[in-house]
């Protein structure tokens, strides 16, 4: 069964057009995530559209990328790797809470282990 071919023009209709930019938007994301998955490499697209509050998502994927920044930095210092110089102090209390939150579950992690030989 084929697909019917779209007219590719300007949406005129207000609501269709915001639909259509939702749903192409979010196939184009996922699109993102299928290739980043089994390619093992860090991609992202940047879908601007001031009309559709497309600054929300933009955040996210900054916020998210911030994170995985924050362990990469993380994980290099405690490499012996000297990054840390180069962070202002907003970015070393991140990376200290983040250190905190890894030590947290490590030690959890040793209870549990530990409870778990001594049954």
């Amino acid at each position: 069964m084929s697909r019917k071919k779209i007219k590719l023009a300007y949406i005129t209709n207000d609501s269709a057009r915001k639909t259509t930019y939702k749903r192409r938007s979010k196939g184009l994301v996922k699109k993102v995530r299928e290739l980043t998955t089994p390619c093992g490499i860090e991609a992202f697209a940047i879908i601007n559209s001031p009309d559709f509050g497309s600054q929300a998502e933009l955040w996210k994927l900054q916020e998210e990328n911030y994170r995985k920044e924050l362990n990469k930095v993380m994980f290099e210092s405690l490499s012996g790797n000297g990054i840390l110089q180069s962070l202002n102090t907003m970015d070393l209390n991140e990376v200290g809470r983040l250190v905190k939150k890894n030590l947290t579950n490590i030690d959890d992690r040793i209870r549990v282990l530990t409870k778990a030989s001594r049954s």
